[in-house]
């Protein structure tokens, strides 16, 4: 099927090369939405998301919902979760950080774009590190499994340096055959257990609940 048929939405997200995980989700649910009741469309549109984006846990929750028995259903019920979310990850992970900035005043590290990331330091008023030693670190992920995060390049070196404040939503997470399906240039896997702590949501996890939440997908 050509691609002049895909929604310009579904397109957009496919080619994203430098929106986070949950805005290259938000613009691909958008698109799917408008194929929701055309399956042969809907199919090609799954197809070109997952070929575009194949670092991203989002992107296969997208393809579930829409593979299921009421993909128009199940789209419009992700869509309308994906902001609220965001907004409780956000709010959850701001709170932890203001907390622990406020027992250890310093520098934030981070790497990449997170609009997760981007959110919790405006809120928090903290800015990345510039110059000197940071004491915590906040990161986004595109992808946790049931033992590791995928997420870019530095970090692993990151988390090594300062405990490491992982914020995301249940979108994020990826059985283990799934995550092993993950990634490409510019991303790299950290062990769960080098991070300090995983938001998902309105939920502060140890790395190791979110590893096991991962796990009950499969």
């Amino acid at each position: 099927m050509g691609a002049s048929r895909l929604p310009a939405a579904v397109l957009a997200a496919a080619g994203d090369r430098r929106g986070g995980a949950m805005e290259v989700a938000a613009t691909a649910l958008d698109g799917l939405l408008e194929v929701a009741a055309d399956p042969p469309l809907l199919s090609a549109a799954v197809a070109a998301l997952l070929a575009g984006q194949p670092a991203m846990a989002p992107v296969w929750h997208l393809a579930r919902a829409a593979r299921g028995p009421d993909p128009p259903s199940a789209l419009a019920a992700l869509r309308r979760t994906l902001h609220a979310d965001a907004d409780a990850a956000v709010a959850a992970a701001s709170a932890w950080l203001r907390r622990r900035l406020e027992g250890h005043p310093g520098a934030v590290a981070t790497v990449s774009h997170s609009s997760l990331v981007d959110r919790v330091l405006a809120r928090v008023a903290a800015e990345p590190e510039v110059e000197g030693d940071p004491v915590v670190g906040v990161v986004g992920a595109d992808a946790i499994g049931p033992g590791a995060l995928l997420n870019a390049a530095g970090t692993g070196e990151l988390a090594a340096r300062v405990p490491a404040l992982v914020v995301a939503t249940a979108v994020k997470l990826v059985p283990a055959e799934v995550f092993g399906r993950l990634g490409g240039p510019g991303f790299e896997v950290v062990p769960l257990e080098a991070l300090a702590v995983v938001v998902l949501g309105s939920e502060v996890l140890s790395p190791a609940e979110a590893g096991r939440r991962a796990a009950g997908l499969g």
